[in-house]
């Protein structure tokens, strides 16, 4: 497997785990009374919506600034997991988040490095 798969591959675990997580949190795990449900999930989830297209067809630039909403996550994972009740939360968000910034990074790098090697062979050619 190259670096560019494995990145890929932790970007969309990482990013499919945070959804998940978030989703089944507050719907079974701990869930909330029922006026607060999809106004939590809505803010909690609808950030992740926008990078969902760009990052399943594998564009780097999408990536690259999904990275950024990734710190989001990281802050909110730290946030509950300073709380008593929501510790295993937090850390579990915090864990996903890193993983999703990593994997964004790394593969907006690589993938981007590749994407203009082919095209200063193609220029040449």
């Amino acid at each position: 497997m190259n670096k560019i798969t494995f990145f890929r591959w932790l970007t969309l675990s990482s990013y499919f785990g945070l959804m998940m997580l978030i989703f089944s949190w507050h719907l079974w795990i701990n869930p909330l009374e029922p006026q607060f449900i999809s106004i939590t999930l809505l803010m909690q989830l609808g950030p992740l919506m926008f990078p969902l297209r760009g990052i399943l067809h594998g564009k780097p630039y999408t990536h690259a600034w999904a990275a950024y909403l990734a710190l989001f996550y990281f802050v909110i994972g730290i946030w509950n997991a300073s709380a008593e009740t929501s510790r295993a939360l937090g850390i579990l968000i915090s864990l996903l988040s890193f993983f999703f910034f990593i994997g964004c990074v790394f593969y907006a790098r690589y993938k981007g490095q590749q994407t203009s090697i082919k095209n200063q062979i193609n220029e040449t050619t």
